[in-house]
């Protein structure tokens, strides 16, 4: 002690083998996992890494092919349902890429950040409830964050100023039995300041005035279409939203105030059938009450996934399990259809340009696509082929593009003039980031949102602020 001054001394030491592995994140794992077939990776990383990574430390401790088997079993009675011949070949591929006994390769270490890297601020806001999983965060007109939580069904708000968080639980809708999974999922700021709601499990969509808390709520008849998904607005301020099960668009009629769901195009008859809803609900009942656990095609259920909108104002979606984006021409209610070159993708956005930004989630990549040239672009991320990236969303500022290494921890920023991306790492592990939003001081907001939560790092859901700070070397130039 001098001078009213406390010295603490610390002792380092180095990690042991087994310490040091626990601390590799996910995605080292994941890119050991060498599987020759490409169709056989994009089936596995679509139904296996859907809502959490693969390579933490939960999701690779079978020691045989039973015990992976049994994982399999557990994960179809969440509809993640794999072929028997990929149960046998991924059973392989993982045993191998996990073995690290004796005399086995160990899975390489990132070099840890330096320069621009490590100039950045790094918030972060814990919810006190375990039981909640947080899923998407939007920043709202009064300068605080809102949040859904897709199994405790409420809407958390954080207040940055005063680091207040609180459960709006008094505005569930009651529009559905006590019984029926809500299931919240999108959050997003409307142009006129509304925040609005997708209840994918409640098929509802919800308007919420955050000054008076007046919510107003539309219905879907599970007759009509499944599982609401992401949400987007045009030019007009009218909402378009990805209905994922029933692979269909929705949109909120302005003049009658009606929800109209346009059905999307799909590769197959047999795709149609099980997309139409009254056998898809048949479907997810006998997997609910049967013991089903694998599938004879992986890709009979396309997932109308991602949504945006071009400044032309055409309507653009994905189809996550079909290898396909496309459009849709509002004007003469026209579908229009296009293969990717990769699997999987997901959550995209566009830029000023009217290009599309689309997240390769089975392949590691994230493209540009130039509808005006009918050009995919590829962009490598730093942390390889083993990171996944649920969502990007770009700067409106500048055309910039961030990304969540969902599988990574980590948060990158793309300069599509440069292609130079910086790779910000998260504090946190097994985070698995899903949407992104944008705060007026140029904040960057998102949220760690692994399921189920307590798989985190922590145990729970997390509110996450992206800070970047100035380059020092140009600051001490002027």
């Amino acid at each position: 002690m001098s001078q009213g001054k406390t010295t603490l001394n610390t002792h380092l030491a180095s990690a042991t083998r087994d310490e040091l592995l626990q601390q590799l994140p996910a995605h080292v794992w994941a890119e050991r996992v060498a599987v020759d077939d490409n169709a056989t990776r994009r089936e596995f990383r679509i139904q296996c890494m859907m809502c959490h990574q693969q390579g933490y430390p939960s999701a690779r401790w079978p020691t045989d092919k039973e015990q992976w088997y049994g994982v399999f079993d557990r994960m179809a009675h969440k509809r993640a349902l794999l072929t028997e011949e990929t149960r046998v070949t991924m059973a392989d591929a993982l045993l191998s890429a996990y073995d690290v006994s004796e005399g086995k390769p160990l899975p390489r270490i990132p070099a840890a950040p330096t320069g621009v890297e490590t100039q950045v601020e790094i918030t972060e806001w814990r919810l006190d409830d375990f039981k909640a999983s947080m899923h998407d965060v939007a920043v709202g007109p009064d300068g605080k964050i809102y949040a859904v939580d897709t199994v405790g069904n409420d809407i958390w708000r954080l207040d940055p100023a005063t680091n207040e968080i609180e459960s709006l639980a008094h505005l569930k809708p009651k529009n559905r039995d006590e019984d029926i999974p809500m299931v919240l999922h999108t959050v997003i700021q409307a142009p006129d300041g509304a925040m609005w709601f997708t209840y994918a499990g409640g098929n509802l969509v919800a308007r919420l005035d955050v000054f008076t808390e007046e919510m107003k709520v539309w219905e879907i008849s599970y007759l009509d279409g499944v599982y609401p998904h992401t949400m987007r607005f045009d030019s007009n301020g009218q909402i378009w939203f990805t209905v994922t099960i029933t692979n269909q668009l929705g949109t909120i009629d302005p003049e009658t105030d009606e929800v109209v769901l346009y059905d999307m195009p799909t590769r197959s008859f047999k795709q149609t059938l099980a997309t139409w809803s009254p056998i898809t609900l048949g479907l997810i009942w006998a997997q609910s009450k049967f013991e089903i656990t694998t599938t004879s095609d992986p890709e009979l259920m396309p997932a109308a996934y991602g949504i945006d909108i071009t400044p032309d104002d055409k309507i653009w979606f994905s189809q996550f399990n079909n290898r396909r984006i496309g459009y849709f021409d509002k004007e003469t209610e026209e579908f229009h259809m296009v293969d990717t070159p990769f699997g999987g993708p997901r959550r995209f956005r566009t830029d000023s340009k009217g290009n599309l930004w689309i997240p390769a989630y089975t392949d590691g990549l994230i493209y540009r696509y130039e509808p005006a040239k009918d050009k995919f672009t590829p962009f490598e991320m730093p942390t390889g082929r083993g990171d996944s990236t649920y969502a990007l969303a770009v700067d409106p500022k500048d055309d910039t593009v961030w990304a969540c290494g969902s599988n990574s921890d980590s948060m990158m920023h793309l300069n599509p003039e440069t292609g130079d991306v910086v790779t910000y790492r998260l504090p946190t592990r097994v985070t698995f980031c899903r949407e992104i939003s944008f705060a007026d001081d140029g904040s960057v907001w998102t949220s760690y949102s692994n399921y189920p939560s307590v798989s985190i790092e922590g145990g729970s859901s997390v509110f996450v602020r992206i800070k970047p700070l100035p380059d020092k070397s140009v600051v001490a130039a002027q």
